[in-house]
C-alpha cells in the first residue's frame, strides 16, 4: 500500500473533488469513510480531507455571499453552537472522538433515505417542518461521527426546489462546521504531508466545475452517491463489530 498511497491518495481527493463540484458533498461524506476503510486513522483521514474541503466552501460561500438569507444564518449559527458544546463535551469530558458505529448508521441511513424516492419525500417533508430539530440532529451528529453533512445535504434538498439554491445552503453549513472542526482538531497536531493532499482538492474542483460538471448527469451521480454511502454504511457498522 505504501509504494501505491500518493496515487491513492491523490485519486481519492480527486474523485471526490469532483463529486463535490457537483452535488455539493464529496471530501467529507465520501472521502472520510473512504479513508477510514482503507485503514487509515480518523485523525489522519480528516487532515486529508478537512482543509481542501473548508478551501472549497470559502470560495462557494463568497461566490453565493448575496444569496443567503436570514433563515440559512440562523440554522448555521444553530448549527454551530449545539456541534460546539457537543465536540467539547464528547471529546474532553467522555473522551470520544469518532465512532463507527455512529458513522456507520448515520450513512445507512442517508443512503436509504436517498435512495428510496417514497421514504425519502416524507423525510424531506418533516426536516423542512422542523428545522430546530434537525440543526440540533445535525451539530450532535456531526460532533460523533463527522457526517452531519449527510443530514445537512438532504436539509438543503428538504429547503430549496433548486439544486444550485441546495448547494449554497450545504456548503454554507459545510463551511461553520468545518472552521470549528479544524480549530479543534487543530490542537491534537497536523502534519504537513496529508494536508498537502488535501489542497490537491482545490484546482480539481475548480476544473472539474468547469469542465465536467456542465456535461454530468447530476441525478444518475447523486443515485451512485447514495448507494456507495449504503454499501460504506454497512462496511463501517462491521468494522466497528
Amino acid at each position: 500500500m505504501l509504494n501505491y498511497e500518493p496515487f491513492y491518495l491523490s485519486t481519492v481527493v480527486i474523485l471526490c473533488a469532483l463529486c463535490q463540484s457537483v452535488v455539493g458533498v464529496g471530501l467529507i461524506m465520501i472521502g472520510l469513510p473512504t479513508l477510514i476503510l482503507s485503514g487509515y486513522s480518523f485523525d489522519h483521514a480528516l487532515s486529508i480531507c478537512l482543509p481542501g474541503s473548508l478551501i472549497i466552501n470559502v470560495f462557494q460561500v463568497l461566490a453565493e455571499r448575496s444569496n443567503y438569507r436570514r433563515a440559512d444564518l440562523v440554522s448555521y449559527t444553530s448549527i454551530s453552537v449545539i456541534y460546539t458544546a457537543f465536540l467539547f463535551y464528547l471529546n474532553l469530558v467522555i473522551g470520544l472522538s469518532f465512532s463507527k458505529l455512529t458513522a456507520g448508521i448515520v450513512l445507512l441511513l442517508t443512503g436509504a433515505v436517498g435512495f428510496m424516492p417514497p421514504l425519502r419525500e416524507r423525510f424531506l417533508k418533516t426536516l423542512d417542518i422542523k428545522p430546530a430539530v434537525t440543526n440540533t440532529a445535525i451539530g450532535v451528529i456531526h460532533s460523533v461521527s463527522s457526517l452531519g453533512g449527510s443530514l445537512l445535504s438532504l436539509t438543503g434538498t428538504a429547503r430549496y426546489a433548486e439544486s444550485s439554491e441546495a448547494r449554497r445552503f450545504i456548503a454554507g453549513g459545510y463551511l461553520s462546521l468545518g472552521v470549528i472542526q479544524l480549530a479543534f482538531y487543530s490542537t491534537h497536531g497536523v502534519s504537513i504531508t496529508p494536508v498537502m493532499y488535501s489542497l490537491i482538492a482545490v484546482p480539481a474542483y475548480f476544473i472539474s466545475r468547469t469542465l465536467l460538471t456542465p456535461y454530468v448527469n447530476h441525478q444518475k451521480l447523486k443515485t451512485f452517491i447514495f448507494i456507495l454511502i449504503l454499501i460504506y454504511g454497512a462496511l463501517l457498522i462491521k468494522q466497528s463489530m
